[in-house]
């Protein structure tokens, strides 16, 4: 059977009653003196098992954000516009604490609240915590690559700012969604202004989503012409970036006029992802015949280079590479692609799923029937099962 170009190989199995999406596990922090729960999605092509590996994106305000950007990383990775990724959202306790770099009792208007603002303050003890117990706990119990994004809104953003500043080295992306940069009188853009003009950030990207702190439709501009503090502080920190040009950042700043700081965090999440990974995707449509083993390879090793690690193909994409070709009679280039993911995925039931199918097409039963066969032994899914037992049937 071949699948059609929407599908990206076997659906569910009909056994499978529960849709999960992730873990909630709780690990104990020595150096908060607290335990913190965190939620972890993994990636569910592990159909390459143990040799299966992923780079790592840390998501602040846990609960806040885990289903939307699990969603957008699956469905994106699936059709070949970024890297399957390993997700861990970390949950707030005192988020007033963890996510701002230094005391103040002061909002972004003047106003004080010693109440609500009296623990904060802790952002390097947060940022220590993830980076020598969160890190190497994630490295300790997952198959992961050294390729890391942090993300965070408000004042997550700030913390992803505040990290990017002044511990660049333990992340190679940084998404700040409408940051609080007005935190204690501006601290951090003036922190910015002075090191980023002497630290190197080759390597180093940035996505700075800015919300309309006003009325719809009035640019971020005339926000500041109204004498509105967060966008002023936003065009402030824009202006840092454009004057920084030998830093070697890899930076996008980008402005929603229809989205205020509560609505941003969905937009922007998407358009992060779609720019951290910009170079990702192939610059081919899959149902271009031009398409050949040496250009896919060609890619992925520029990929590899880029993220600094060795980047294989997804299943789904060389997957569907494979059903292309087939359809159009392309038999040598299908089988070339159904082989490419059973050697880069040799624990995938999918992959020698896909393999029978070929071999249907091709009246090849006798290799059908191993393809499934092996398949079946990897994984037990009804679709497959109903293929092998009609060939046998026929036979």
């Amino acid at each position: 059977m071949v699948l059609p170009l929407f599908s990206f190989g076997q659906e569910p199995s009909q056994i499978d009653k529960k849709i999960s999406i992730g873990t909630i596990q709780t690990i104990h922090s020595a150096i908060l003196n607290e335990k913190r729960e965190i939620l972890i999605y993994v990636p569910s092509s592990g159909g390459g098992g143990s040799a299966t590996r992923y780079p790592v994106m840390y998501l602040l305000d846990g609960y806040s954000f885990f289903h939307s950007v699990t969603g957008m990383s699956q469905y994106l990775s699936a059709i070949g516009k970024m890297p399957e990724m390993i997700i861990v959202a970390i949950v707030n306790t005192d988020r007033v604490r963890d996510l701002t770099p230094t005391h103040s009792i002061s909002w972004s208007d003047g106003g004080q609240d010693e109440n609500f603002l009296k623990n904060s303050g802790g952002g390097e003890k947060f940022i220590s915590f993830i980076q020598k117990e969160l890190i190497p706990y994630i490295d300790a119990t997952y198959k992961t690559e050294p390729y890391r994004m942090f993300v965070g809104h408000s004042l997550g953003g700030l913390t992803v700012i505040n990290t990017l500043i002044n511990h660049a080295e333990l992340f190679n992306s940084y998404v700040a969604i409408d940051p609080s940069l007005w935190w204690d009188n501006q601290v951090l853009i003036k922190k910015a202004e002075q090191v980023l003009k002497k630290n190197d950030y080759t390597g180093k990207s940035l996505f700075f989503a800015a919300a309309n702190t006003k009325e719809k439709g009035m640019n971020i501009m005339q926000d500041g012409i109204n004498g509105n503090k967060p966008a002023i502080d936003k065009l402030n920190f824009q202006e840092i970036l454009k004057n920084n040009k030998k830093d070697g950042l890899i930076w996008d700043w980008k402005f929603y006029p229809d989205d205020n700081h509560s609505s941003v965090p969905l937009i922007s999440e998407y358009d992060a992802l779609r720019s951290v990974f910009k170079k990702y995707e192939l610059d081919k449509e899959l149902s271009d015949t031009t398409i050949t083993m040496e250009y896919i390879k060609r890619h992925y090793n520029t990929l590899s280079s880029m993220l600094k690690y060795t980047l294989l193909p997804a299943q789904s994409t060389i997957n569907l590479l494979g059903y292309n070709f087939l359809a159009s009679k392309h038999y040598e280039k299908a089988y070339s692609f159904f082989k490419m993911n059973i050697d880069n995925y040799p624990l995938s039931s999918n992959a020698y799923d896909s393999m029978g199918d070929f071999y249907v097409e091709k009246d090849d039963t006798k290799k059908a029937i191993e393809a499934f066969e092996k398949a079946l032994s990897l994984k037990e899914i009804p679709e497959t099962r109903k293929k092998l037992e009609k060939l046998k049937a026929n036979k």
